[in-house]
């Protein structure tokens, strides 16, 4: 399963997989399925971008003084 994978694991595969498509002899058989996990992996490290982004935020916002501080 895709969730599984870390961003790392995620990120090395996409990359073999484009070089997989970017030869001019792609198994046509084949092309779909590399394309649908290329997206399901891209789909993968957006997301986990973005939660990173989000926690990392949080985690700043939680440090500045006063920001949260009623008086």
């Amino acid at each position: 399963m895709t969730e599984d994978i870390s961003y790392r694991d995620a990120l090395a595969e996409l990359e073999l997989l484009l070089t997989e498509l970017e030869e001019e002899q792609v198994d046509v058989d084949e092309l779909a399925v590399k394309v649908r996990r290329s997206a399901e992996l891209i789909r993968l490290c957006r997301s986990r971008i973005e939660a990173a982004t989000i926690e990392v935020e949080s985690v700043v916002s939680e440090m500045r003084p006063g920001e949260d501080d009623n008086g």
